[in-house]
Protein backbone atom coordinates (compact mmCIF):
# COMPACT_ATOMS: atom_id res chain seq x y z
CA UNK A 1 0.00 0.00 0.00
CA UNK A 2 1.08 3.53 0.10
CA UNK A 3 2.15 3.91 3.27
CA UNK A 4 4.02 0.37 3.54
CA UNK A 5 7.90 0.35 4.51
CA UNK A 6 10.51 -0.99 2.95
CA UNK A 7 12.18 -3.67 3.79
CA UNK A 8 15.37 -3.60 6.21
CA UNK A 9 18.73 -1.97 4.79
CA UNK A 10 20.88 -4.81 4.07
CA UNK A 11 24.33 -2.78 4.84
CA UNK A 12 25.06 -2.16 8.32
CA UNK A 13 26.86 1.35 6.92
CA UNK A 14 23.43 2.60 5.43
CA UNK A 15 21.57 1.23 8.46
CA UNK A 16 23.82 3.64 11.05
CA UNK A 17 23.15 6.35 9.06
CA UNK A 18 19.78 5.78 8.87
CA UNK A 19 20.00 5.45 12.63
CA UNK A 20 21.67 8.56 12.93
CA UNK A 21 18.65 10.08 11.47
CA UNK A 22 16.14 8.67 13.96
CA UNK A 23 16.97 11.93 16.13
CA UNK A 24 13.54 13.31 15.92
CA UNK A 25 10.28 13.86 17.53
CA UNK A 26 7.50 16.20 18.69
CA UNK A 27 8.51 18.97 20.12
CA UNK A 28 6.86 18.03 23.24
CA UNK A 29 8.98 15.19 23.83
CA UNK A 30 11.84 16.92 22.46
CA UNK A 31 12.53 17.83 18.58
CA UNK A 32 15.63 16.69 17.43
CA UNK A 33 16.83 17.51 13.62
CA UNK A 34 17.57 14.66 11.27
CA UNK A 35 21.24 14.94 10.31
CA UNK A 36 20.58 15.33 7.08
CA UNK A 37 23.34 17.76 5.56
CA UNK A 38 26.01 15.65 7.75
CA UNK A 39 28.75 12.96 6.46
CA UNK A 40 26.84 9.63 6.58
CA UNK A 41 29.78 7.50 6.40
CA UNK A 42 31.08 8.96 9.45
CA UNK A 43 28.28 8.90 11.43
CA UNK A 44 28.24 5.38 10.61
CA UNK A 45 31.75 4.54 11.19
CA UNK A 46 31.16 6.72 14.93
CA UNK A 47 28.44 4.68 15.32
CA UNK A 48 30.03 1.33 14.56
CA UNK A 49 33.11 2.11 16.54
CA UNK A 50 31.69 4.34 19.71
CA UNK A 51 28.00 2.65 19.90
CA UNK A 52 28.32 -0.45 18.58
CA UNK A 53 25.70 -1.70 21.21
CA UNK A 54 23.49 1.42 20.98
CA UNK A 55 23.64 0.35 16.88
CA UNK A 56 22.97 -3.45 17.05
CA UNK A 57 20.23 -3.15 19.56
CA UNK A 58 18.35 -0.06 17.52
CA UNK A 59 18.31 -2.05 13.84
CA UNK A 60 17.09 -5.23 16.04
CA UNK A 61 14.54 -3.56 17.96
CA UNK A 62 10.91 -3.90 15.84
CA UNK A 63 10.09 -0.08 16.52
CA UNK A 64 13.70 1.45 16.39
CA UNK A 65 13.84 -0.83 13.02
CA UNK A 66 10.61 0.57 12.21
CA UNK A 67 11.67 4.52 13.29
CA UNK A 68 14.42 3.84 10.37
CA UNK A 69 12.41 2.36 7.73
CA UNK A 70 10.43 5.36 8.12
CA UNK A 71 12.58 7.88 7.86
CA UNK A 72 13.72 6.14 4.75
CA UNK A 73 10.56 7.42 2.45
CA UNK A 74 11.06 10.79 3.08
CA UNK A 75 14.40 11.06 1.59
CA UNK A 76 14.65 13.53 -1.11
CA UNK A 77 10.13 14.92 -0.58
CA UNK A 78 9.82 18.67 -0.49
CA UNK A 79 8.91 18.01 3.71
CA UNK A 80 11.57 15.71 4.24
CA UNK A 81 12.67 17.51 7.68
CA UNK A 82 8.91 17.47 9.09
CA UNK A 83 8.37 13.56 7.45
CA UNK A 84 11.42 12.77 9.70
CA UNK A 85 10.40 14.67 12.83
CA UNK A 86 6.99 12.89 12.33
CA UNK A 87 8.12 9.13 11.87
CA UNK A 88 10.17 9.82 15.60
CA UNK A 89 6.54 10.92 16.63
CA UNK A 90 4.94 7.60 15.30
CA UNK A 91 8.17 5.00 16.51
CA UNK A 92 9.07 5.72 19.91
CA UNK A 93 10.40 3.54 22.34
CA UNK A 94 12.81 3.08 25.18
CA UNK A 95 15.27 1.85 22.99
CA UNK A 96 14.92 4.68 20.43
CA UNK A 97 15.96 7.02 23.36
CA UNK A 98 18.32 5.30 24.84
CA UNK A 99 20.11 4.96 20.92
CA UNK A 100 19.36 8.68 20.67
CA UNK A 101 21.23 9.61 24.06
CA UNK A 102 24.17 7.18 23.14
CA UNK A 103 24.57 8.81 19.67
CA UNK A 104 24.14 13.10 20.32
CA UNK A 105 25.14 13.58 23.51
CA UNK A 106 27.31 10.63 24.71
CA UNK A 107 29.42 9.35 21.86
CA UNK A 108 28.31 12.76 19.71
CA UNK A 109 28.16 10.81 16.79
CA UNK A 110 25.38 12.95 15.10
CA UNK A 111 26.99 17.11 15.04
CA UNK A 112 24.44 19.31 16.53
CA UNK A 113 22.27 20.77 13.07
CA UNK A 114 23.23 24.93 13.60
CA UNK A 115 20.42 27.61 14.46
CA UNK A 116 20.19 29.08 10.97
CA UNK A 117 17.89 32.29 12.38
CA UNK A 118 14.52 30.66 10.99
CA UNK A 119 13.06 31.87 14.77
CA UNK A 120 14.65 34.74 16.18
CA UNK A 121 14.22 35.91 19.52
CA UNK A 122 11.70 37.93 19.54
CA UNK A 123 12.50 41.83 20.42
CA UNK A 124 11.40 42.72 24.17
CA UNK A 125 8.55 45.63 22.96
CA UNK A 126 6.96 42.65 20.60
CA UNK A 127 6.03 40.92 24.56
CA UNK A 128 3.27 41.27 26.79
CA UNK A 129 4.74 43.84 29.83
CA UNK A 130 3.31 41.78 32.66
CA UNK A 131 2.43 38.29 33.13
CA UNK A 132 1.85 35.99 36.14
CA UNK A 133 1.96 32.17 35.70
CA UNK A 134 -1.15 31.96 37.10
CA UNK A 135 -2.93 33.34 33.87
CA UNK A 136 -2.57 29.84 32.28
CA UNK A 137 -4.12 27.84 35.79
CA UNK A 138 -5.93 25.08 34.71
CA UNK A 139 -6.78 23.06 31.32
CA UNK A 140 -5.66 24.87 28.69
CA UNK A 141 -6.00 23.40 24.82
CA UNK A 142 -3.49 24.40 21.99
CA UNK A 143 -6.47 25.05 19.35
CA UNK A 144 -3.90 26.63 16.87
CA UNK A 145 -0.67 25.91 15.58
CA UNK A 146 2.28 27.01 13.05
CA UNK A 147 4.79 24.42 12.85
CA UNK A 148 3.11 21.12 11.29
CA UNK A 149 5.98 19.22 12.85
CA UNK A 150 5.63 20.30 16.30
CA UNK A 151 2.14 22.48 17.27
CA UNK A 152 -0.60 20.92 15.11
CA UNK A 153 -1.17 17.18 16.88
CA UNK A 154 -5.05 16.27 18.07
CA UNK A 155 -6.39 16.72 21.57
CA UNK A 156 -3.62 19.24 23.01
CA UNK A 157 -5.03 19.41 26.47
CA UNK A 158 -2.46 20.77 28.72
CA UNK A 159 -3.03 21.23 32.43
CA UNK A 160 -1.13 23.92 34.03
CA UNK A 161 -0.91 24.53 37.89
CA UNK A 162 1.63 27.50 38.73
CA UNK A 163 3.49 26.89 42.37
CA UNK A 164 4.09 30.27 42.54
CA UNK A 165 3.31 34.00 40.40
CA UNK A 166 6.74 32.91 38.59
CA UNK A 167 6.78 29.16 38.07
CA UNK A 168 4.37 27.27 35.67
CA UNK A 169 4.29 23.32 35.40
CA UNK A 170 2.74 21.87 32.81
CA UNK A 171 1.10 17.64 32.59
CA UNK A 172 1.08 18.19 28.66
CA UNK A 173 -0.81 15.71 26.43
CA UNK A 174 -1.74 15.02 23.05
CA UNK A 175 -2.32 12.21 20.30
CA UNK A 176 -0.44 10.41 17.46
CA UNK A 177 -2.65 8.51 14.68
CA UNK A 178 -2.01 5.09 14.03
CA UNK A 179 0.47 5.36 10.39
CA UNK A 180 -0.86 2.85 8.56
CA UNK A 181 -4.99 2.67 9.56
CA UNK A 182 -5.46 6.31 10.69
CA UNK A 183 -8.17 5.73 13.04
CA UNK A 184 -6.80 4.68 16.05
CA UNK A 185 -4.27 7.07 18.00
CA UNK A 186 -2.19 6.75 21.15
CA UNK A 187 -1.39 9.47 23.78
CA UNK A 188 1.99 10.89 24.66
CA UNK A 189 2.47 12.58 27.81
CA UNK A 190 5.14 14.33 29.13
CA UNK A 191 5.99 17.49 32.24
CA UNK A 192 7.60 20.88 31.93
CA UNK A 193 8.60 23.10 34.28
CA UNK A 194 8.90 26.78 33.72
CA UNK A 195 10.60 29.52 35.57
CA UNK A 196 9.73 33.70 34.57
CA UNK A 197 12.57 35.46 33.70
CA UNK A 198 13.58 37.68 36.75
CA UNK A 199 13.18 41.08 34.54
CA UNK A 200 10.54 40.54 31.57
CA UNK A 201 8.03 39.13 32.80
CA UNK A 202 6.62 37.84 28.99
CA UNK A 203 9.58 34.98 28.95
CA UNK A 204 9.03 31.60 30.40
CA UNK A 205 12.15 29.27 30.92
CA UNK A 206 12.38 25.26 30.78
CA UNK A 207 15.86 24.51 31.31
CA UNK A 208 17.33 22.17 33.36
CA UNK A 209 16.49 19.29 30.81
CA UNK A 210 19.03 15.66 31.38
CA UNK A 211 17.90 14.04 28.20
CA UNK A 212 19.71 16.01 25.34
CA UNK A 213 19.89 19.05 27.44
CA UNK A 214 17.01 20.61 25.84
CA UNK A 215 15.90 23.50 26.55
CA UNK A 216 12.66 25.65 25.15
CA UNK A 217 12.15 29.16 26.00
CA UNK A 218 8.34 30.58 25.34
CA UNK A 219 7.71 34.31 24.72
CA UNK A 220 3.98 35.66 25.37
CA UNK A 221 2.89 37.65 22.79
CA UNK A 222 -0.31 38.72 24.39
CA UNK A 223 -3.26 36.78 26.20
CA UNK A 224 -6.63 37.33 27.49
CA UNK A 225 -7.36 36.16 30.94
CA UNK A 226 -9.97 33.21 32.09
CA UNK A 227 -13.57 34.25 32.26
CA UNK A 228 -16.72 32.40 31.74
CA UNK A 229 -19.52 33.84 29.41
CA UNK A 230 -22.60 31.76 27.81
CA UNK A 231 -20.42 30.48 25.03
CA UNK A 232 -18.17 28.51 27.78
CA UNK A 233 -14.44 29.38 28.99
CA UNK A 234 -13.22 32.21 27.07
CA UNK A 235 -9.34 33.25 27.43
CA UNK A 236 -6.14 32.86 25.74
CA UNK A 237 -2.62 33.20 25.15
CA UNK A 238 -0.17 33.47 22.26
CA UNK A 239 2.73 31.70 22.25
CA UNK A 240 6.27 31.98 20.28
CA UNK A 241 8.68 29.20 21.24
CA UNK A 242 11.81 28.60 19.98
CA UNK A 243 14.52 25.74 21.72
CA UNK A 244 17.70 23.91 21.81
CA UNK A 245 19.09 20.44 22.98
CA UNK A 246 22.38 18.36 22.02
CA UNK A 247 21.13 17.78 18.09
CA UNK A 248 18.85 21.07 16.72
CA UNK A 249 20.25 24.33 18.13
CA UNK A 250 17.09 27.07 16.82
CA UNK A 251 13.95 25.28 16.17
CA UNK A 252 10.66 27.19 17.29
CA UNK A 253 6.81 27.78 16.19
CA UNK A 254 3.99 28.97 17.80
CA UNK A 255 0.48 28.06 19.30
CA UNK A 256 -2.67 29.65 20.49
CA UNK A 257 -4.08 28.61 24.09
CA UNK A 258 -7.56 28.59 24.48
CA UNK A 259 -9.91 27.40 27.37
CA UNK A 260 -11.91 25.68 25.05
CA UNK A 261 -11.40 23.17 22.77
CA UNK A 262 -12.15 25.48 20.07
CA UNK A 263 -10.32 28.84 19.10
CA UNK A 264 -13.23 31.82 19.29
CA UNK A 265 -13.09 33.77 15.99
CA UNK A 266 -13.36 36.87 17.72
CA UNK A 267 -9.96 36.27 19.58
CA UNK A 268 -8.07 36.13 15.40
CA UNK A 269 -7.99 39.86 14.68
CA UNK A 270 -6.17 40.89 18.11
CA UNK A 271 -4.10 37.47 17.63
CA UNK A 272 -3.22 38.33 13.77
CA UNK A 273 -1.84 41.89 14.95
CA UNK A 274 0.31 40.30 17.68
CA UNK A 275 1.80 37.68 15.69
CA UNK A 276 2.75 40.36 12.70
CA UNK A 277 4.64 41.92 15.68
CA UNK A 278 7.34 38.86 14.98
CA UNK A 279 6.72 38.34 11.46
CA UNK A 280 4.00 35.75 11.49
CA UNK A 281 0.77 35.44 9.59
CA UNK A 282 -2.30 34.00 11.31
CA UNK A 283 -2.79 32.28 7.69
CA UNK A 284 -0.21 30.29 8.11
CA UNK A 285 -1.58 28.57 11.62
CA UNK A 286 -3.64 25.45 11.45
CA UNK A 287 -6.85 25.45 13.82
CA UNK A 288 -6.28 21.60 15.92
CA UNK A 289 -8.46 19.04 16.67
CA UNK A 290 -9.41 18.81 20.58
CA UNK A 291 -12.59 16.45 20.46
CA UNK A 292 -11.05 14.03 22.18
CA UNK A 293 -12.97 11.03 21.26
CA UNK A 294 -12.53 8.26 23.78
CA UNK A 295 -12.53 5.85 20.49
CA UNK A 296 -10.78 3.27 22.79
CA UNK A 297 -10.31 2.32 26.69
CA UNK A 298 -6.63 3.13 27.71
CA UNK A 299 -6.20 -0.20 28.25
CA UNK A 300 -7.55 -1.29 24.20
CA UNK A 301 -5.32 1.72 23.25
CA UNK A 302 -2.12 0.73 24.71
CA UNK A 303 -2.84 -3.43 23.61
CA UNK A 304 -3.61 -1.78 19.97
CA UNK A 305 -0.69 -0.14 19.83
CA UNK A 306 1.75 -3.19 21.11
CA UNK A 307 -0.22 -5.00 17.94
CA UNK A 308 0.59 -2.73 15.40
CA UNK A 309 4.23 -1.87 16.07
CA UNK A 310 5.12 -5.70 16.78
CA UNK A 311 2.84 -7.22 14.25
CA UNK A 312 2.25 -4.70 11.55
CA UNK A 313 6.19 -2.78 11.86
CA UNK A 314 8.11 -5.94 12.34
CA UNK A 315 6.57 -7.34 8.93
CA UNK A 316 7.27 -3.89 7.27
CA UNK A 317 3.81 -2.66 7.81
CA UNK A 318 2.48 -5.60 5.39
CA UNK A 319 -1.27 -6.13 5.88
CA UNK A 320 -1.93 -9.09 8.29
CA UNK A 321 -4.15 -11.59 8.32
CA UNK A 322 -5.02 -13.47 11.74
CA UNK A 323 -2.41 -16.39 11.38
CA UNK A 324 0.28 -13.56 10.42
CA UNK A 325 -0.51 -12.08 14.05
CA UNK A 326 -0.23 -15.42 15.29
CA UNK A 327 3.27 -15.40 14.30
CA UNK A 328 4.63 -12.26 15.88
CA UNK A 329 6.00 -13.94 18.72
CA UNK A 330 7.90 -16.85 17.06
CA UNK A 331 9.27 -13.51 15.06
CA UNK A 332 10.53 -11.80 18.23
CA UNK A 333 12.03 -14.67 19.65
CA UNK A 334 14.34 -15.21 17.03
CA UNK A 335 15.30 -11.00 16.85
CA UNK A 336 16.23 -11.57 20.73
CA UNK A 337 18.32 -15.04 19.68
CA UNK A 338 19.88 -12.53 16.99
CA UNK A 339 20.38 -9.43 18.96
CA UNK A 340 22.55 -11.73 21.60
CA UNK A 341 24.61 -13.20 18.69
CA UNK A 342 25.43 -9.68 17.33
CA UNK A 343 26.07 -8.32 20.63
CA UNK A 344 28.29 -11.13 21.50
CA UNK A 345 30.45 -10.26 18.14
CA UNK A 346 30.28 -6.98 19.15
CA UNK A 347 32.33 -7.50 22.26
CA UNK A 348 35.09 -9.91 20.56
CA UNK A 349 35.62 -7.18 17.34
CA UNK A 350 34.05 -4.19 16.63
CA UNK A 351 35.58 -4.09 12.80
CA UNK A 352 33.43 -6.96 12.49
CA UNK A 353 29.88 -5.50 13.12
CA UNK A 354 29.04 -4.08 9.62
CA UNK A 355 29.65 -7.43 8.35
CA UNK A 356 27.36 -9.12 11.58
CA UNK A 357 24.56 -6.77 11.49
CA UNK A 358 24.54 -7.35 7.46
CA UNK A 359 23.95 -10.69 8.20
CA UNK A 360 21.24 -10.80 10.78
CA UNK A 361 19.40 -8.52 8.28
CA UNK A 362 19.40 -10.70 5.78
CA UNK A 363 18.04 -13.89 8.17
CA UNK A 364 15.79 -11.28 9.58
CA UNK A 365 14.19 -10.77 6.11
CA UNK A 366 14.18 -14.47 5.60
CA UNK A 367 11.92 -14.79 9.01
CA UNK A 368 9.52 -12.11 7.59
CA UNK A 369 9.44 -14.01 4.36
CA UNK A 370 8.66 -17.29 5.88
CA UNK A 371 6.16 -15.97 8.06
CA UNK A 372 4.19 -14.01 5.18
CA UNK A 373 4.15 -17.04 3.13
Amino acid sequence: GERAMVVLSVRAEAAAALAAAIVCSSRLVLPIAPAIAADGAAIASCLIQKAPGALARCVTDPVCAANLLCIQTCNDRPDEATCQIGCGDKFANQVTEAFTKAAVTDKKCVPQRPDDGSWPVPKDETLVPKFETTVLEGDWYISAGLNKAFDTFDCQLHRFEAPSPTTLVGNLQWRIKDPVAGTNFVTRYTLQTFEQDKTRPGILYNHDNEFLHYQDDWYILGYKGAYDDDKGKGGYVTVYYRGSNDAWDGYGGAVIYTRDPKLRPEYIPEISKQLEQVGLKWSDFTETDNSCNAAETRLEEIEADLVFVEGKVASALTTFDQELIKDVSGIEKAIESEVLSVERELEKDVVAVEEEVSSFTKRLQTLFSRSNQ
